[in-house]
């Protein structure tokens, strides 16, 4: 076979060169080509859209605005209704040292006596609130004990500030203070108590016999018999369950102990409502009220609300693996023409923290 020539083969590869060139401008222009196409049908789905919401405005057009009418007959009567504070679990005399929680909190007398103040200033906040929407003349202050640690326990004991007695006499002071400001504020006040778990004289809990063993129960007693205002009704609870009549609409209170937790899934929530429906088998109550396990909880299908502590987050809290919370107590609103709650909400008094977080 004849070899190509020098000339044939340059010109061989040059036609070759020219070729793939060619096929590369190409697929150049092709995909361009496609590009431009796809533009092309975004351009007009956007058309057709604007189109659309042009159509949209067109059909709005005349549309104004209705000013709603402030009428006396769209406000209407305001509808009676009764607030209730709860107060339990303030353990008014109980060191918690920052140490021993991570310094989550920090619990002394003193720190005590700022969050009493700050709760009295949010509940008269939330008082004056609430008056707008309802017609508060009567409000229930719930005492549901364990306003003082006592020595129950060796450690209660060991971080007691006062001794039993005198926790006893200290926070009585304040309760009187806070009962006289209610009623300042309303025609009818009504106080229900409960004594609660560690306000007592005995090392062990009694049941028959509680209440005689219960420095709370006592200090009840005692700012009942001196009540001046005549305007303050007492119901000192004389068993466990305390029920209190408004208007027909009853309510169940008790410190909480006797519900019986053992952690697990769902917390306090069954335990609480099997209690409650054995209690009411006996007895039925429109809503139960109750503290000890330091938690605000408001269940509107169980029909109870589950006041917080003053006390805040302990040693003792993180041992049984508690969650934290802060410091707070609950207030309530029943509504007389609905007879029903229509509100739950925890008063926070925790602003010593907040501000040593700040």
């Amino acid at each position: 076979m004849a070899r190509k020539s020098l000339k044939d083969a340059v010109a061989e590869d040059v036609s070759h060169s020219q070729q793939l060139a060619a096929d590369a401008e190409l697929a150049r222009l092709r995909s361009e080509l496609a590009t431009y196409r796809n533009r092309y049908k975004a351009a007009l789905a956007q058309i057709d859209l604007e189109r659309e919401r042009g159509d949209a405005l067109v059909q709005l057009h005349g549309i104004e605005a209705v000013k709603p009418s402030l009428t006396k007959s769209v406000k209407g009567p305001k509808h009676a209704a009764t607030m209730v504070v709860l107060l339990s679990d303030i353990h008014c005399e109980e060191r918690v040292n920052p140490e021993t929680v991570n310094g989550l909190n920090d619990y002394s007398l003193d720190v005590c006596q700022l969050r009493l103040n700050e709760l009295h200033e949010r509940f008269f906040r939330l008082l004056e609130h609430e008056r707008q929407l309802a017609k508060i003349d009567r409000v229930v202050v719930w005492l549901g004990g364990d306003f003082l640690s006592g020595h129950i326990h060796d450690d209660t004991a060991e971080l007691a500030q006062l001794a039993p007695l005198a926790a006893t006499r200290w926070i009585g002071e304040r309760l009187r203070a806070f009962i006289d400001a209610v009623a300042d504020s309303a025609k009818s006040v009504v106080v229900a108590t409960n004594s609660g778990n560690h306000g007592r004289s005995t090392e062990k809990l009694r049941i028959g016999t509680e209440m005689e063993h219960s420095f709370e129960q006592h200090l009840y007693l005692t700012l009942a018999s001196s009540e001046k205002r005549k305007n303050v009704q007492w119901q000192v609870g004389t068993g466990y369950l305390n029920y209190v009549d408004l208007d027909g609409f009853i309510v169940r209170f008790h410190h909480g102990h006797a519900i019986k937790y053992g952690g697990g899934i769902g917390g306090i929530t069954i335990p609480t409502n099997k209690a409650i429906a054995a209690w009411d088998a006996v007895k039925r109550a429109d809503l139960t009220c109750f503290g000890h396990w330091h938690q605000f909880q408001w269940l509107r299908a169980g029909r109870y609300v589950a006041n917080g502590s003053v006390i805040g987050h302990s040693a003792y809290a993180t041992r049984i693996k508690a969650a934290y919370e802060p410091p707070c107590q609950a207030c309530i609103v029943i509504d007389h023409g609905r007879n029903e709650v229509t509100k739950a909400m925890p008063i926070y008094c925790d602003r010593d923290l907040r501000t040593q977080k700040a």
